[in-house]
């Protein structure tokens, strides 16, 4: 028999951009000595895990509300949280019910640390994913600067990144301003405002260059920014897909003799698991390939800008369904190596491979609404 946290382990801890896990990275900090190793400020949020998770339609806030929401995990014991918890989305109704019930939080709501760390729960509740480097970067923009050890994000690679995004934006910001003409300082200064996206004035020549809804403005550039970092993750994260795509073809199979119904069983749960991590492959591609080509074109033609604009205009859907896909790809890799690493040939028991291969199901699951994620409800 498996124990209970064997299958919890991989969908709670840290390893995954859907779930940030505080309590496990504060008990580690605080094992090292790291000084001051707490993300939050108010002492009884450190046991916090956060989950990003499909919202079921019940309790949605309106149809025009993202499909992904975030979850707020509180473990029954922070020592062992596998054992189970309360958990709460940030945007219900009974939150602070729920943040009192937990914390004993009722009286305190003038308490300026609470509401640091609320507004700090605020910001990455409107993150598609818990990535480290769009916490960080969000936080920072809003003048929450957070604690690094929490991100695992190295400056080497947060720079790679920058850069990245940032090369996209030069050639918009240049053809706003007619092309070459476009002094260096303004550019770069233009582009610093677009990468925060919370200026209207100082972006006002774009919004107008680019006819962009003023009311959507700020929304379109931080979008954009984040579909550029989703391509960059799509792309360093290329490996890592295939290996889990080759796994699942020829390796997905029991390592022990059993019957023949529960091999046509573990088929049929393998063949759904394919099916799942190729729809959300294909969405992500999809972006990926139709982005590139338009920008492509807004670059040698004069009417590919047009088309390009109009991706924009779109770009907040656009952006979080990536984020959802990508997560839900890497929590299923995620998942996959941390229950296959103490077999050297990646072939598990029966009964680990059809856990494994329930969970990785459950984590990939997309478009059913009316059904939740039961390891954490």
């Amino acid at each position: 028999m498996i124990k209970n946290d064997q299958y919890l382990r991989p969908m709670l801890d840290a390893g995954s951009s859907r779930v940030f896990n505080c309590n496990d990275r504060m008990r580690k900090l605080v094992e090292e000595q790291v000084p001051s190793p707490f993300f939050f400020k108010m002492p009884k949020m450190h046991g916090l895990i956060l989950i990003k998770e499909a919202i079921l339609d019940h309790l949605r806030r309106g149809p025009d509300d993202p499909v992904v929401g975030m979850k707020l995990y509180f473990p029954y014991n922070q020592e062992d949280v596998y054992e189970g918890g309360r958990s709460v989305y940030f945007h219900e109704s009974n939150l602070s019910l729920v943040l009192n019930e937990q914390f004993g939080l009722k009286g305190v709501e003038a308490n300026d640390d609470l509401r640091h760390d609320m507004r700090m729960l605020e910001i990455l509740d409107g993150l598609p994913s818990l990535d480290g480097f769009l916490m960080r970067d969000q936080l920072e923009i809003a003048g929450l600067p957070a604690n690094d050890n929490y991100f695992e994000v190295s400056g080497p690679e947060r720079l790679a990144i920058q850069q990245f995004v940032r090369r996209k934006f030069e050639p918009l910001v240049r053809a706003a301003f007619g092309g070459d003409a476009a002094h260096a300082n303004q550019v770069a200064q233009l582009i610093d405002k677009i990468w925060e996206a919370k200026d209207m004035v100082a972006l006002a020549p774009l919004i107008e260059a680019f006819r962009f809804p003023e009311s959507e403005a700020l929304a379109i550039f931080s979008s954009w920014k984040g579909i550029n970092y989703y391509i960059f993750e799509y792309a360093r994260t290329k490996k890592q897909r295939e290996q889990l795509g080759l796994w699942l073809r020829d390796f997905a199979k029991p390592r022990d003799l059993i019957a023949k119904g529960d091999h046509e069983r573990l088929n049929k749960l393998r063949r759904g698991t394919i099916d799942r991590l190729r729809h959300h492959w294909n969405a992500v591609e999809s972006i990926t390939q139709e982005y590139d080509a338009l920008y492509a074109k807004f670059l040698n033609s004069t009417e590919g800008v047009g088309e390009f604009v109009n991706f924009l205009r779109r770009s907040s859907e656009t952006y979080w369904r990536m984020g959802e896909a990508l997560s839900k790809i890497d929590h299923a890799v995620h998942c996959w190596k941390t229950m296959t690493a103490p077999y050297s040939d990646k072939m598990l028991p029966a009964v680990k491979l059809g856990a494994l291969l329930d969970m990785m199901q459950l984590v990939l699951a997309g478009g059913e609404r009316k059904t939740t994620a039961m390891v954490w409800k």
